[in-house]
């Protein structure tokens, strides 16, 4: 597998600081995660996922812009744990 495949380098113009994947929890797929990256305005944090395997293109939703890194490093922590059951 292409290092491309197993995490995301970029989003949009931005280069990944940190990823961790969210594919193991149900209704997931493997290709799917959570990314930081970093702009002049600080850390922003992306739901990503694989969108073309062929080119390796990954694609991301943001939630959170200009944060501080433990804010971010929070927040990746938060989306990728497993929810409690009900």
């Amino acid at each position: 597998m292409s290092e491309a495949l197993e995490f995301p380098l970029r989003i949009g113009p931005h280069r990944v600081v940190a990823f961790t994947r969210i594919g193991s929890a149900p209704g997931t797929r493997p290709s799917q995660g959570v990314a930081i990256t970093q702009d002049e305005d600080g850390f922003n944090v992306h739901s990503v996922w694989l969108a073309d395997a062929e080119i390796g293109r990954w694609e991301g939703q943001n939630g959170r812009y200009g944060v501080t890194w433990q804010r971010a490093l929070d927040a990746l922590v938060d989306r990728a744990a497993p929810l409690p059951p009900p």
